[in-house]
């Protein structure tokens, strides 16, 4: 296994990086990195709640071409603040994320992002106290 690169014992990431969703078995999904963005988000195709045993779960088509529903037992709605400025409820999940050698759990936003470049955007409640970027570069913590 290769060095990642590191600096006083944290992560250097490049702008963008390959991640993985390992209880939703997805992998080398490609992220945007952004330390604007206080949340993460993760592009779902469609959003809906069933009541399922006279419970209410969240049931959506998790990233871009999946045809696989899947269900989220825990979640909240939230306030965001979206890239252009307005303000949006969104769903939100608690997903495990892992980024090169880092693994953990963080909030995640649920939206249509189809018409951004990236299925999923990184931010900083995942990123602080194990990562540093360099803006410069990209794929330093995964293979391209």
């Amino acid at each position: 296994m290769e060095d990642k690169p590191q600096y006083e014992g944290r992560f250097i990431l490049g702008n963008k990086e390959k991640i993985s969703f390992p209880d939703l078995k997805r992998r080398n999904i490609v992220a945007r990195i952004d330390s604007g963005a206080q949340s993460s988000s993760a592009h779902c195709d469609k959003i809906w709640v069933e009541t399922m045993a006279g419970e209410k779960v969240l049931c959506c088509r998790f990233l871009k071409r999946s045809a696989n529903v899947v269900r989220f037992n825990h979640f909240s709605r939230k306030r965001v603040k979206s890239s252009n400025g307005t303000l949006q409820t969104r769903y939100s999940v608690r997903l495990k994320i892992r980024l090169g050698e880092v693994e953990k759990v963080t909030e995640v936003t649920l939206t249509d992002r189809s018409t951004m470049n990236y299925t999923v955007l990184l931010g900083r409640r995942f990123l602080r106290g194990d990562f540093l970027i360099d803006v410069s570069k990209s794929y330093l913590q995964s293979k391209k």
